[in-house]
């Protein structure tokens, strides 16, 4: 019996193999899958969702074939009013016309290199002209941004930013005419065991770009989530520190490529920053 059963299983091995030596050999049962397309995400909205189900404040991207901003919708959902609609006319290669007052030229790489508003676009008319430069370093990070005011050849802020392994961790705007007088001095840190991709702009100082910040280019971004960021409010009279934001930024969540879709900022708002209050979600257009 035990022989019988013995020549049945070498006759079967030696037909299945056999079999296989005929011929392609035969897929595998299970064929690998092919491996998951990596998809390139561009912003086209943020809400803060603190009070319901509704945003309290959104921004909304519109995009182009080409990828570039159409407008930009900020939106109060709790008043439910329109803030603000700025559409983009690309006057030119390297020229954006914002409205009547506002416009913005680029680099060669298309970052912006000039920013044209009014110090008060509630009043245009009556407001300031501020004009900011942008210069970039080699590697393509933002190192230093210049205000003049109604078209003076004489810089009035200067901001410094410096970088440690490629990200911004400190910010400071002075007095150009004597750097020893502090405006605002910030301080950032980063979760260096998490990657943040084609997120958004973190500079704490940017009170006038930080709604164009979301759809423009203004060099490269940090690959690392924030954690932390204190900024001081000087007096350049006499550098005494009068206001102190602190926010802490915690309980990142990604979506499935790998893009940051909602964090936690608690403690100060960065009115610089604006964009994070509370419970801050992004939204992203994928392809």
């Amino acid at each position: 019996m035990k022989l019988s059963v013995l020549y049945t299983i070498l006759i079967s091995s030696s037909v299945l193999l056999s079999a296989c030596s005929k011929g392609d050999n035969p897929p595998p049962v299970n064929p690998p899958s092919n491996p998951p397309v990596q998809k390139t995400c561009y912003l086209s909205g943020i809400s803060q969702l603190n009070t319901g189900a509704k945003p309290d404040f959104a921004i909304s991207l519109t995009l182009n074939g080409n990828n570039e901003a159409n407008a930009v919708i900020v939106f109060d959902s709790l008043g439910n009013k329109k803030i603000l609609e700025y559409a983009f006319t690309y006057a030119s290669s390297d020229s954006i016309r914002i409205d009547q007052y506002q416009y913005i030229k680029l680099d060669a790489n298309k970052r912006v290199k000039t920013l044209v508003t009014r110090s008060d676009m509630s009043d245009p008319v009556q407001a300031d002209i501020y004009r900011y430069e942008y210069l970039y370093n080699n590697d393509g990070y933002l190192v230093t941004k210049n205000l003049y005011i109604n078209n003076s050849s004489t810089i009035f802020y200067t901001t410094t930013y410096t970088y440690n392994n490629n990200l911004l961790t400190k910010c400071l705007v002075t007095i150009a005419s004597n750097n020893t007088q502090k405006v605002l001095e910030s301080d950032l840190t980063y979760d260096a065991a998490a990657t943040a991709k084609n997120w958004v702009y973190t500079f704490p100082d940017a009170f006038e770009s930080n709604i164009y910040a979301t759809a423009l280019n203004f060099g490269n971004k940090a690959t690392r989530p924030l954690t932390k960021v204190v900024t001081k409010i000087y007096n350049p009279l006499n550098n005494n520190v009068i206001d102190t934001w602190t926010t802490n930024f915690s309980s990142y969540s990604f979506n499935t490529d790998g893009y940051i879709q909602s964090v936690n900022a608690s403690g100060d708002l960065q009115q610089g920053m604006a964009i994070f209050y509370g419970k801050t979600h992004f939204y992203y257009l994928c392809k």
